[in-house]
């Protein structure tokens, strides 16, 4: 969880750079990101394949959150 955090405040930071400093930048990366992954052909075509991974992957981060002891 302490890596998710930090990971996540990071990417955070650098996506707000992103829009101050160079905003073409991150249409570029907007237009990608939407051909790439949100496809709606993904989604019909392959759509109970990727479910289950995003299921699997998060009932695996829920059970590595549920064992860690918090500090």
């Amino acid at each position: 969880m302490f890596l998710l955090r930090y990971s996540l405040g990071f990417l955070l930071v650098i996506l707000g750079i992103g829009y101050l400093l160079n905003p073409q930048e991150i249409v570029r990366l907007n237009a990608f990101m939407r051909d790439t992954f949100f496809k709606d052909s993904h989604v019909l075509l392959k759509g109970k394949k990727i479910g289950g991974w995003l299921l699997l992957l998060g009932f695996i981060l829920l059970a590595f959150g549920y064992t860690t002891p918090i500090k």
